[in-house]
């Protein structure tokens, strides 16, 4: 892969699924690596920008001020500072017709021979933030969602999961006083069918949204788009 970009990140993703797929029913272990793609995939979605991006910035002082620039690439940056000096090219002694010239030309020489104008430039990598999440679910690495989406019956087969040894658990499970974590990645299940539909769908939704933990607690948010259950 030549580049870093989201789109291409998500492509190399997509042919390791495609890869994996052919032999997901011989193996328990591909089927569960071609899940944890998913979440992944679900993750960087999850995110605008899901690592950091450089900025390449421009300080322009002149007679007038200071002139701001900035871009996402280098040469986007030079063709911004080389429009500034093409707009001032007879400020410097130069006969040149600065259209002719190329961006790097036109800045190099501008700022070389204009008597008072100075440029400083710089790149600094910006970390990515969290996208705005439109129905204000409480979203870290875990998803925390109301238990009314678990049924009655699914959560008298939680208490009795808590009873066993973790390792006979058909999930990692831990009891939180107020409701349940439970790791939402499908390598860590035991056997898929002895977990409730309504839980499964729970864990899927967590899934989706790019988080390896999900918390149901009575205080969290809820959604629309899983059933409710009174209980």
């Amino acid at each position: 892969m030549a580049d870093h970009t989201r789109s291409a990140h998500l492509a190399l993703l997509a042919r390791a699924k495609a890869a994996l797929a052919p032999h997901a029913d011989a193996y328990a272990d591909i089927s569960n690596l071609i899940a944890d793609l998913e979440a992944a995939v679900g993750r960087i979605n999850q995110t605008a920008v899901p690592w950091p991006v450089p900025v390449y910035l421009a300080l322009i002082g002149h007679g007038h001020g200071t002139s701001v620039a900035a871009a996402v690439s280098h040469k986007g940056l030079l063709d911004q500072v080389a429009t500034f000096c093409r707009s001032r090219w007879g400020e410097i002694n130069d006969s040149r017709d600065p259209a002719g010239l190329d961006d790097s030309l036109v800045v190099g020489d501008y700022f070389n021979l204009h008597p008072e104008d100075q440029l400083l430039s710089r790149m600094e990598w910006i970390e990515p933030e969290a996208g705005y999440n439109r129905e204000r679910l409480e979203i870290g690495n875990y998803l925390a969602l109301s238990s009314c989406h678990v049924s009655w019956p699914t959560t008298v087969i939680i208490d009795e999961w808590m009873t066993r040894e973790p390792s006979d658990r058909p999930v990692s499970i831990a009891d939180t006083h107020y409701g349940w974590l439970i790791c939402a990645l499908a390598s860590s299940f035991g056997d898929p069918s002895a977990i409730p539909a309504d839980l499964t769908d729970t864990l899927a939704f967590a899934q989706e949204k790019g988080c390896d933990y999900l918390i149901l607690d009575r205080d969290a948010a809820a959604t629309d788009r899983l059933p409710h259950f009174e209980w």
